[in-house]
């Protein structure tokens, strides 16, 4: 793992990654074990080497926890793809993958300029490399979702944000974008 700028997550957000995998194996559907050791190793080299960039420690800490969360149509990348067969025969993607979704994000040019960590519906959940913030944006024009509330200087607080989502915990939500 990771050691270089190493900051563990907030008690928070481990709360709150504890709430969703109450909420996942209530039903039914438990949290993706950790990712190995040799995971986070092949994926720090992979986003090294095809999109420059140096994976924040609490997200490869949060990997180590569980490779990738799927929950209430969003969605927290994994160090790889995990497809699945449906049973009429088409592929669907229960994890995406950082390095692949994120070539495939870079695609259409304002998206260079980030790198994604999650995703939902409407916006897309990562780091723009410019600034060094961590943003929540909108997925078609790249415009962050709310510019008051919308940008953080750490990682920890825009996976707080991904989680209270997941959860449907809106009332706290607009309450912290009303202050």
């Amino acid at each position: 793992m990771c050691t270089r700028n190493y900051h563990p997550m907030e008690h928070s957000t481990l709360t709150l990654l504890d709430e969703i995998r109450a909420v996942k194996e209530e039903r039914g559907r438990p949290l993706a074990p950790p990712a190995t050791v040799e995971e986070l190793r092949m994926l720090q080299e992979e986003a090294a080497q095809k999109l420059d960039y140096v994976l924040p420690a609490i997200y490869l800490e949060l990997l180590s926890y569980t490779n990738g969360i799927a929950h209430n149509g969003m969605q927290l990348y994994a160090t790889h793809a995990l497809t699945r067969t449906t049973p009429d025969g088409q592929t669907t993607y229960d994890r995406r993958g950082l390095v692949e979704t994120n070539l495939l994000w870079r695609d259409t040019p304002p998206n260079q300029e980030f790198v994604f960590l999650a995703e939902s519906g409407d916006v897309l959940y990562g780091q723009h490399i410019p600034t060094g913030q961590f943003q929540v944006v909108d997925r078609i024009t790249n415009e962050m979702d709310d510019p008051k509330t919308g940008a953080y200087a750490t990682l920890d607080p825009l996976l707080e944000r991904l989680f209270h989502e997941m959860l449907n915990h809106f009332d706290i939500l607009n309450y912290r974008s009303e202050s």
